[in-house]
């Protein structure tokens, strides 16, 4: 069947020739990418299309900015040669540590996503991608092609996936059931067949569907070995796979082996799995001793994630190049795969092994485990290593338990006296361990922690001096980790200055930041936010601008200025960015519900609607977009629900004051002055506003309280920005009225 315009295309067969057949019977195929995580790991797929597009056009073509060439290098480093890069990109590598920037892989999906939608936009005519084994990609590839599928037009850019099950886990089994047509597709009988007498022709007929095994498997395996011969044995299929192998020649064995083994053993081909299995335990590691050899001599990083680390685990060498390949994951924020390597690296040590090699591989999947959410494994992974007696290990340990109860444990969990006392243990085990760069970095590291524990604790001063001690003492026992590590420290201390109110020592210290590393994204944004404060319009679209510069695409800095553009009164320009922000995230909450309250202020409420309906179905309970439903029932002139709504948002939430004033709007116009009054005082209450003020003052002023009234009305005026005629209109009224009043009662 072919595969609707309308999306894009899944393909599940057991066996990768009949995926590649199926697919080949389409038109426009333009890259074929096998995204088994055992050749090159993390971005095994990704990398490998950004090397294929690189070879066919000269990037100096594509004009990259900085955030492009970030996003490329990271999935394909060995292009370093060939993407011109600046200076600050090659620094800004350094400062990649890991858990610094939250949904960091996320942003390299959306990056590479952008990369491949413009080039592809300008080919002559429709492309198609082909992502065979996606079920075996790593997880970092399944994330990036569940994004593409969801972003890319099939009719401009066809994404094909290949899976040898359904069994695949998310997010790219809902980008594959949502976005894609399935297909499962009958193997090509008789394909490649070889001549065979009749009795077994039936017998491999019937083998098949009793071994469930495709058809074209077994005559691929019939293809390898005379049987002209032979009678159909009784035997199952291993009996089988090893009467085949015995009867090809030793160079053919091993030639099959090999073929196996240079696969990266992610070939599906029966007969070469069966010899290579068969081969005795010195052939086989000596196969990938060669394999792992021949690849470390192209020299090229991303093999030393996957491929290489790979054979010399197959191989039985010792641990080393696994503990770099978890390192250097860690560095790049790939946690899936650190844990995977650091895992596999403890395994291939001697159980007696209590070295540097054990601890830092320990130290990669205690940390990977809980920058992945695995909280309950962390916990139990610090319980079995408690007994240990390396101070370092012990000082992990000691700092994973502190930050568990500090800041990753439910709050009903959290436990800070508790966190207080094992990152005192941490320091403890750290100070004993001999001076080198890295002690001082974790003393730092620990000081910063606890101020972490000592913020939650509700002493912000205490925490501020703890900080200002760790910064300090990084810029003078190791000035050159400090120029590569200060700006989380910074950074921190900027949330302190924040918290307090001292919005001009923030923007200082975020400035002081920007000079240690200029291309932090994160500092842009948040100076950005805080001239916006300020009232620093255009200081802070200058900083949003870089923000995007500087990294990946990431809702935050077009968030901010989507409300920057709105305060300068630039409402097309806000609404494209908060198209963009749902572009990266469809469900994101906050830009929905911005996006639904400037449409309605534009009066196009329709638009409105949709983005209210869309909300409430991810944030049923949001009382802000509840309350923006009732604003567009009202529009519609059916008071009852927009009164229902309403008081559904105050139930949610008492403290919306826009909820209680326009809840009011309605007691109001049904008559109910004191119900209206009360709901008034609320929402004056929560917000002085100059509305609020106002339409309590219109309450006042129609129960005859003339003076209350007038108060409300001068209140109004002082807080008033925009037109004030009808406030003064109804204040001189009052006026009126009292004086009216007065000379009655003389």
């Amino acid at each position: 069947m072919a595969a609707s315009n309308s999306k894009h295309e899944w393909v599940v067969a057991p066996y990768r020739r009949d995926r590649e057949a199926a697919i080949a019977s389409g038109k426009g195929v333009s890259y074929c990418i096998d995204a088994h995580r055992n050749h090159r790991g993390p971005y095994t797929a990704a990398g490998e299309l950004v090397r294929r597009v690189v070879q066919c056009k000269p990037t100096a073509a594509f004009d990259l900015v900085p955030a492009q060439q970030l996003t490329l290098l990271s999935v394909a480093p060995e292009l370093r040669d060939e993407i011109p890069a600046s200076e600050e990109i090659d620094k800004t590598f350094l400062f990649l540590l890991d858990g610094r920037v939250p949904g960091w892989t996320k942003r390299l999906a959306h990056g590479l996503t952008e990369f491949f939608l413009d080039y592809f936009k300008r080919a002559s005519s429709r492309c198609s991608v082909f992502f065979d084994n996606a079920d075996r990609a790593d997880p970092l590839d399944q994330e990036f092609i569940a994004i593409l599928l969801r972003r890319a037009d099939p009719r401009r850019l066809r994404v094909r996936i290949g899976t040898s099950s359904e069994r695949i886990d998310e997010p790219l089994l809902t980008a594959l059931r949502r976005y894609t047509q399935i297909s499962f597709p009958e193997p090509a009988a008789g394909r490649a067949v070889p001549r065979l007498p009749g009795p077994w022709k039936a017998w491999l007929r019937r083998r098949a569907v009793g071994w469930r095994v495709e058809w074209d498997a077994l005559c691929n395996v019939a293809s390898h070995v005379e049987l002209a011969a032979m009678s159909p044995p009784s035997c199952t299929l291993a009996e089988f796979l090893d009467s085949a192998v015995a009867r090809l020649s030793p160079a053919s064995r091993q030639a099959l082996a090999r073929e196996y083994v240079e696969s990266d053993c992610t070939s599906d081909r029966l007969l070469a799995n069966h010899a290579y299995a068969g081969l005795a335990v010195a052939e086989r590691r000596k196969l990938h001793h060669d394999r792992k050899r021949a690849l470390e001599a192209l020299n090229q990083q991303s093999l030393s994630l996957g491929a290489i680390p790979f054979h010399h685990e197959q191989a039985n060498g010792d641990g080393e190049t696994l503990l770099a390949a978890s390192k250097y994951c860690m560095h790049m924020d790939y946690y899936e795969a650190a844990r995977d390597w650091a895992i596999r690296g403890l395994r291939m040590l001697d159980p007696r092994d209590r070295g540097k090699t054990y601890t830092e591989l320990t130290r990669n999947l205690l940390f990977a485990s809980l920058l992945l959410g695995r909280f309950d494994e962390a916990e139990t992974l610090c319980a079995e290593r408690l007994s240990e007696n390396d101070p370092a290990l012990l000082a992990h340990v000691c700092y994973a338990m502190g930050i568990l109860h500090a800041r990753y444990f439910a709050s009903s969990r959290r436990d800070y006296a508790a966190a207080k006392r094992w990152i005192e243990k941490s320091l403890a085990f750290t100070e004993r361990a001999a001076p080198s760069p890295s002690r001082t970095l974790n003393l730092a590291f620990l000081r910063n922690t606890m101020a972490l524990v000592e913020l939650r604790q509700g002493r912000p001063t205490e925490a501020e001096q703890l900080l200002s001690e760790a910064i300090d003492y990084l810029a003078t026992q190791a000035p050159d980790l400090y120029e590569t590590d200060c700006a989380i420290f910074l950074h921190n201390r900027v949330r302190l200055h924040v918290a307090a109110g001292r919005i001009d020592r923030a923007i200082d210290e975020l400035t002081a930041l920007l000079r240690h590393e200029p291309s932090n994204s994160e500092a842009y944004c948040d100076r950005g936010l805080l001239y916006h404060r300020s009232g620093r319009y255009e200081d802070a679209l200058r900083d949003y601008d870089l923000a995007v510069r500087w990294s990946p695409p990431y809702p935050d800095p077009h968030l901010n200025r989507a409300a920057t553009l709105v305060a300068l009164d630039r409402g097309e320009e806000a609404l494209a960015e908060y198209d963009y922000v749902l572009v990266l995230e469809p469900d994101h909450v906050e830009a929905l519900m911005n996006r639904a309250r400037l449409l309605y202020q534009q009066k196009n409420f329709d638009a409105a609607q949709e983005d209210v309906e869309h909300e409430l179905r991810v944030s049923p309970a949001n009382a802000r977009i509840l309350c923006i439903r009732g604003l567009l029932e009202q529009k519609r002139g059916d008071s009852n629900a927009a009164y229902q709504s309403f008081t559904v948002a105050l139930a949610a939430d008492r403290s919306l004051a826009d909820a209680w004033a326009n809840r009011a709007t309605i007691l109001y116009r049904r008559g109910a002055l004191e119900a209206a009054l009360s709901d008034l005082t609320r929402a004056s209450l929560l917000r002085p506003d100059a509305a609020i003020l106002y339409n309590r003052g219109r309450v006042l002023e129609a129960q005859s309280r003339w003076q209350e009234a007038a108060d409300d009305y001068t209140s109004a005026l002082a807080l008033a920005t925009g037109e004030m005629q009808h406030i003064r209109r109804h204040r001189d009224k009052c006026f009126q009225a009292m004086k009216e009043n007065s000379i009655l009662a003389e």
